[in-house]
């Protein structure tokens, strides 16, 4: 600001790309680079928000409509049905043979800033929290065709749309016809019936293979939403969370679950208190007490003490093998110098790897949503290593981070590479991002075999070094 008069975004950019911000005191041609990067990477993100942020608001609107009489049915549709990691707006498809006291309930929900447009069977909406919301009222008739149509993505439709064509049939949100007579619309499923094909879950319809699968009837089996046994990456107030070991372990049996996986950040995260040799040793005579505690209750449930140490940038750990033989598994992860050259990333996280106390490597490629690009690694080669070596790969759960991406848990799934989805809590309520990980998981077309904490505990020591 001072010597270049830079008051916005765009002058940055239009500095930093005429070179005049490297010869500034402080700053130099690293600076300049990572600041062109770092533009690039916002005017990709732009207009999107995190599926995490989206989603309980949506189904909070959903709730709301489902209670109205008139609604006769209700789905959201487009990326949020196909839980995308980041979405642009929302859209609801309804039934109902009311549609004006609909719409009027619907332009009057609370948080409503801008009402965009109000018709008989379409309104559109802006929320407070800044991304627009569309309802529909279909039809009972059209209302599977309308559900795939606006389902997406678009790529996927363009091929059904030409499937139908090949079969001599036109298809469109309003059904599948044959000249002028519907021959099917009720439903998606009678929809991909029709056209030859399985139906297949929202998730997948990326035309990424998922058609082709489809008309061989060779879709895979994906994980379900009720599959996960137990979370192995939580945090407890020992390390900076929120919570006790005690009311994480009271969570996660709320959820359902048969074990839960404390993994409090080791020494060289200070700035979560990371625990050293002696802090782990203390911690795990609470967690024997606790498992104490729930054996004389007659619960089937069980702590796990692991722990999250940290890989130095020469592969090595920041805790002792010694400590790390005490625990019942390891999670290891890149938490600090993320801007290392490619070849350097991969031989880092792989000499981890070969630790034979390293059970898991937690949020892969480093990524942050909307924030950080994923570090520079060669993927092939850590897929190979974790073959190799037995090292399990963490899909993250966090919303702002969802590491694995969809495509590289599809690459893992291939490689014969297992994975393990998990919140990284640091709050006992965020331990419902387990959905949104899971999500990722279908969408990278993972099924329960692919996952190891969709397994009872017995089965699960198994996967441990």
């Amino acid at each position: 600001y001072q010597k270049l008069g830079i008051k916005n975004l765009k002058d940055l950019e239009k500095a930093a790309k005429a070179h005049k911000i490297a010869p500034l005191f402080g700053f130099g041609p690293k600076t300049e680079k990572n600041i062109l990067e770092g533009i690039a990477f916002l005017k990709r993100s732009k207009g999107r928000f995190l599926l995490g942020e989206i989603l309980p608001q949506v189904k909070e609107v959903c709730q709301s409509l489902k209670k109205l009489k008139e609604v006769e049915r209700i789905d959201y549709c487009g990326s949020i049905r196909r839980m995308k990691e980041t979405i642009g707006d929302a859209d609801f498809l309804i039934i109902s043979k009311n549609p004006k006291r609909v719409m009027d309930f619907f332009v009057g929900l609370p948080g409503v800033i801008k009402v965009w447009s109000k018709g008989r069977t379409k309104a559109s909406i802006r929320t407070k929290a800044g991304f627009d919301i569309d309802l529909r009222v279909v039809p009972r008739e059209s209302y599977g065709s309308a559900l795939q149509y606006f389902t997406g993505s678009k790529e996927h439709n363009i091929i059904t749309r030409k499937i139908a064509i090949s079969k001599g049939l036109k298809l469109s949100e309003y059904g599948l016809f044959k000249g002028r007579r519907r021959i099917a619309g009720r439903s998606e499923k009678e929809i991909y019936r029709a056209l030859g094909m399985e139906w297949m879950p929202p998730e997948l319809r990326e035309n990424k293979g998922e058609i082709e699968a489809a008309l061989k009837g060779k879709l895979p089996k994906v994980i379900d939403y009720d599959s996960i046994k137990g979370d192995l990456h939580c945090h407890s107030d020992w390390d900076g969370g929120a919570n006790s070991i005690e009311e994480m372990a009271e969570r996660a049996l709320e959820m359902g679950y048969q074990y839960i996986g404390i993994t409090d950040h080791t020494k060289f995260l200070r700035i979560e208190k990371g625990l050293d040799e002696k802090k782990l040793a203390e911690q795990r005579k609470e967690i024997d007490k606790l498992n104490l505690k729930f054996q004389k209750l007659g619960l089937k449930f069980k702590i796990l003490q692991g722990c999250e140490a940290n890989i130095m940038p020469d592969g090595s750990l920041d805790i002792k093998d010694q400590a790390l033989k005490k625990l019942d598994f390891v999670i290891a992860g890149v938490h600090s110098s993320f801007k290392m050259n490619k070849e350097k990333m991969t031989q880092r996280i792989i000499r981890a790897m070969k630790n034979p106390n390293i059970n898991i490597i937690s949020h892969p490629t480093g990524r942050l949503l909307q924030k950080r690009d994923q570090y520079p690694i060669d993927f092939g080669r850590i897929l190979r290593s974790a073959k190799e070596t037995g090292t399990i790969l963490e899909i993250n759960s966090w919303p702002g981070r969802l590491d694995l991406n969809d495509y590289k848990i599809r690459q893992a799934k291939e490689a014969g590479v297992k994975m393990v989805i998990n919140t990284d809590s640091h709050h006992k309520d965020q331990m419902r991002y387990i959905e949104l990980g899971i999500a990722q998981a279908r969408r990278g077309w993972a099924e329960k075999k692919d996952i190891i904490n969709c397994r009872p505990l017995k089965e699960l020591l198994k996967f441990f070094k």
